[in-house]
């Protein structure tokens, strides 16, 4: 079984130490985020390399802006473009946030304050005043 292995850095330091990991030669499984509350998010990476197991870096931000790793591995890119969809996470230096799965309108889906009755509830008043 492989190793996990958390690195918990600064926000100023999230590029540095992921920088640091790809050149080493780990490559990037996924960019996430996880809505502490608030304006409140920990954006994550997890790593890999066949001979060292696995590494998440982990950072706290405050606010929904993050730095983008997408010039550091280009498949980091698409995985930003989700987690912007799905948190309200700008990446600082992603040339493409477009939305990468729907056509949302409204406020981030993934996000703790996001209401899911209330959303449902217009969804099929909606739908109910289109059928008359």
């Amino acid at each position: 079984m492989q190793k996990l292995k958390i690195v918990k850095v600064e926000n100023t330091k999230y590029r540095e130490v992921a920088l640091k990991y790809a050149r080493n030669g780990y490559r990037l499984l996924t960019v996430s985020a996880i809505h502490i509350g608030g304006d409140d998010f920990e954006i994550y990476l997890i790593l890999h390399r066949d001979d060292e197991g696995y590494i998440k870096i982990s950072s706290i931000i405050k606010g929904n802006e993050a730095p983008s790793v997408s010039d550091i591995w280009k498949n980091a890119g698409m995985h930003e473009r989700e987690v912007h969809e799905l948190f309200g996470i700008k990446f600082i230096g992603n040339p493409c946030l477009e939305p990468l799965l729907t056509e949302w309108e409204g406020p981030p889906p993934f996000r703790k304050d996001f209401d899911w009755r209330e959303y449902k509830r217009k969804m099929r008043e909606g739908v109910s005043n289109n059928a008359t």
